[in-house]
């Protein structure tokens, strides 16, 4: 089909693309007028198994398409016989010229001066053989080549990849530089500008000097002024197509004099830093890189240990991938090592990376440009020293991420530190990845946490402990305002968030819960600082009860428990057993709730302490309550009250009338249990106490509804339903939802009591309650018809 292909060798390359353009739009004009309708670019392009950018750049004359290519194009057009051949070999000359004419220009060019365009450099070092991932990045890049509807003629296109070091930055670059270079016929540059290296990165000067000789310029026709190199440099490249890769680019201003200046040409800068002024002033593509996703990380790791070994140990690969952050350069030199050892060993192999003293060592290989250390120094060094001893004291923080308080604590300071999280941001050591909060990967948090151990050990006890008093005073600040009512101690470092009201105090733990679990952890493993654990437990208590945190509540009463007991302060120990065995109530484990609550009981009497001693008899009814028990509860719901009379406090008094008027209603004397709610009630009013409240309405509607009273059941189940929202009880919420479905029920109202039922469910559930069960069973098996 082709036909006769000769070529010839004196002709203008440009203007034979341009011809070859106007011959394919006539084609395509014909193909439209057979077909009676406008062809679809992006089908023909897939028919093809070419990109759409690539597409148009055949169409319009930028790009010649390879000889395979051209024939399916043709094909595609329906153009056949002589005009197929025709254009074939129109095609062919083109590409002869294009080829033939820098040959022709070397040969008449003379010593005396810089020749023009005179050679064709293929410069791209290989692309990665394994590269995985990226898709949305490569997505994004491809559409910087598609054509301008605007503007008449492309300008160069500069890109912009950052990110953190060992990230992948000039994998991409290559790979993308790789992909489009059949757009960019003229040849592809590319320098590694050395900006984190270990030595001294590459001055433009420098630079420019490698560019012009790779592009034919003798060394003695380059000029020393870096000004008269850059503006050679855009003389040399007028007119011509180039890819030009810049790895490791320190800075907008050593990479602004090695850009070309005419349109047509491509340039891809990597950097580990923040190219402001690049994107600013220049227009350049930014493509931030974070680490790979889940599936890609695998498989790069499956692609150096093979895919049978990684199926034989499926849970250790998953963790290996963890473990290394997915990170791309980590995951190479984990995958490296690991193929190294016997057939079954990967679990060993990540065994031994999992303890976190030794993955750095590890993960180090003696070459510095993969090694961890070494790339994670590279970046590290260039820190002016406040940066630097941010960065390092972050390493002190035991969190998944942080906010700037906590970074104005560890400092020292009041004001959070803006500009030099800006500035570890723009470095690529910290990612903000929401507003006002910044995380590192585990990697870069182990580096920092090895310079903050190896720094002096006086900086760091006292970053932690301010660390710690802040997200104590932070948490009792927000647990005030979860419980207005009760005088929680607050003693303000002038770090804490701006805690404003309740909904803002639920938001603050919902986002520093993690964190809040992990500084916990930190203070009990602190000498001399083991009571910031049980008193941060405690200011978390109201928050996890609320939110249906049962696993997480339990776990921090744990802690708090056993750091009480190595510190030997037995009164915390006591409270803190009280709390834990509470917890385990409410995760039916309640055998194991009874004997702790009965060791704090021992204990309280032998402090002396009728108050902790009166909160245990508390925690008793609430566990054979939950057991069915009641007639062991009523005995220490009258106990309680007879404690709570003896003072003068009307918190315990009321705390005391609720449980007995609970346990008067679910043993039957409804008369009494709503006598004990209503002053219950009346007491907590007083008090401002909205979870007395809402928790003293159910059992009063409990006792009206067993007495036949459904209505004013209703009403008084709604009011505590709406306190229950307002104090966020998602779990009494279930329940006050549950309450008023059995009055509805009672009274008839079947599609009523329906969808309430099916609301406290899909709360339940939400929880992850086992209670759900139990709500689930009362409903019918099919829906009630409306």
């Amino acid at each position: 089909m082709a036909g006769d292909r000769t070529p010839a060798t004196d002709e203008d390359p440009s203007a034979l693309r341009q011809r070859l353009a106007v011959e394919l739009a006539h084609a395509v004009v014909r193909a439209e007028k057979r077909l009676g309708r406008a062809l679809d670019r992006a089908e023909l392009a897939r028919r093809l198994n070419v990109s759409p950018s690539s597409l148009y750049a055949y169409l319009n004359g930028t790009t010649l398409a390879g000889v395979g290519v051209f024939d399916e194009l043709l094909v595609a057009l329906g153009v056949g016989g002589p005009e197929a051949g025709r254009l074939s070999t129109l095609r062919d000359r083109a590409e002869a010229a294009r080829r033939l004419r820098p040959a022709a220009a070397r040969a008449t060019v003379g010593t005396s001066g810089p020749p023009p365009s005179s050679r064709v450099p293929h410069q791209l070092p290989p692309s990665l053989r394994n590269f995985v991932g990226r898709e949305p990045e490569l997505r994004r890049l491809d559409g910087l080549l598609e054509p301008d509807p605007v503007a008449a003629v492309r300008p160069v296109v500069i890109t912009s990849i950052e990110g953190t070091a060992g990230v992948g930055k000039t994998s991409l670059a290559l790979h993308w530089a790789r992909r489009v270079e059949e757009h960019f016929p003229d040849g592809q540059l590319h320098l590694n500008l050395r900006g984190f290296d270990s030595g001294v990165p590459m001055s433009p000067a420098e630079a420019l000097h490698d560019l012009l000789q790779s592009l034919g310029v003798t060394p003695d026709a380059i000029p020393a002024r870096v000004t008269a190199a850059a503006g050679l440099l855009r003389t040399v490249l007028a007119g011509r197509r180039v890819v030009v890769v810049l790895d490791n680019a320190r800075s907008a201003d050593q990479v602004r004099p090695l850009l070309p200046g005419g349109p047509g040409s491509l340039v891809i800068v990597t950097s580990r830093n923040r190219l402001d002024g690049l994107v600013v002033r220049d227009g350049a593509f930014r493509v931030t890189l974070d680490v790979l996703p889940r599936y890609a990380a695998r498989a790069l790791v499956e692609g150096q240990i093979g895919a049978d070994r990684l199926a034989d140990e499926p849970r250790a690969a998953d963790e290996l991938v963890d473990l290394c952050a997915r990170l791309p350069l980590a995951l190479s030199v984990a995958g490296a090592r690991a193929a190294l050892e016997p057939k079954g060993s990967i679990g060993l192999f990540v065994a031994r990376l999992r303890q976190a003293n030794a993955r750095l060592g590890i993960l180090e290989l003696k070459d510095a440009d993969v090694n961890l250390r070494s790339v994670f120094q590279g970046s590290y060094a260039l820190l002016p020293p406040p940066v630097a001893r941010l960065f390092r004291l972050l390493g002190c923080h035991p969190g998944p991420d942080l906010d700037a308080t906590a970074c104005a604590a560890l400092l020292g300071e009041q004001a959070p530190p803006d500009e030099l999280l800006d500035a570890l941001t723009a470095a690529h050591l910290v990612r903000q990845y929401a507003p006002g909060r910044y995380v590192l990967h585990d990697l870069l948090r182990l580096y920092a946490k090895e310079l903050a151990d190896d720094g002096p050990a006086a900086e760091r006890a006292t970053a932690v402990e301010r660390l710690l008093r802040h997200y104590l005073s932070a948490a009792r600040l927000a647990d005030r305002r979860l419980e207005p009512w009760r005088r929680a101690p607050v003693e303000p470092t002038g770090t804490e968030p701006p805690v404003e009201n309740h909904a803002a105090a639920m938001a603050w733990f919902e986002a520093e819960l993690g964190t809040l679990q992990a500084v916990i952890a930190l203070a009990a493993r602190s000498e001399g600082l083991e009571s910031y654990t049980w008193r941060l437990a405690q200011a978390c208590a109201v928050y996890l009860r609320r939110s249906g945190r049962r696993f997480q509540r339990g776990l921090v009463h744990e802690i708090a428990r056993d750091a009480a007991a190595k510190a030997g302060d037995r009164r915390a120990w006591a409270s803190a057993t009280r709390r834990l065995a509470d917890a385990l109530s409410r995760l039916d484990r309640s055998d194991e709730a009874l004997s702790l609550l009965y060791e704090a009981l021992r204990e309280c009497r032998r402090l002396g302490d009728d108050d902790g001693a009166r909160q245990v008899r508390l925690s008793l009814v609430r566990v054979y309550a939950a057991r069915g028990d009641h007639r062991r509860a009523l005995p220490q719901a009258r106990l309680a009250l007879a404690m709570a009379e003896r003072t003068a406090d009307p918190l315990p008094l009321a705390d005391g009338l609720s449980a007995l008027a609970q346990e008067q209603e679910r043993s039957g004397d409804h008369a009494a249990a709503l006598v004990h709610g209503r002053r219950a009630f009346d007491l907590y009013a007083e008090l401002g106490h909205l979870d007395g409240q809402a928790a003293i309405l159910l059992t009063t509607g409990r006792a009206e509804q067993s007495s036949g009273r459904h209505a004013a059941a209703i009403g008084t189940y709604e009011r505590s339903l709406a306190l229950d929202r307002a104090v966020g009880d998602r779990y009494r919420e279930a329940h006050a939802l549950d309450h008023l479905a059995d009055a509805h029920a009672a009274l008839g109202h079947d599609r009523d009591a329906y969808a309430l039922r099916r609301e406290a469910l899909d709360v339940l559930r939400t929880l992850h309650h086992p209670d759900a069960a139990r709500i689930s069973a009362k409903l019918p098996d099919a829906p009630i018809s409306q």
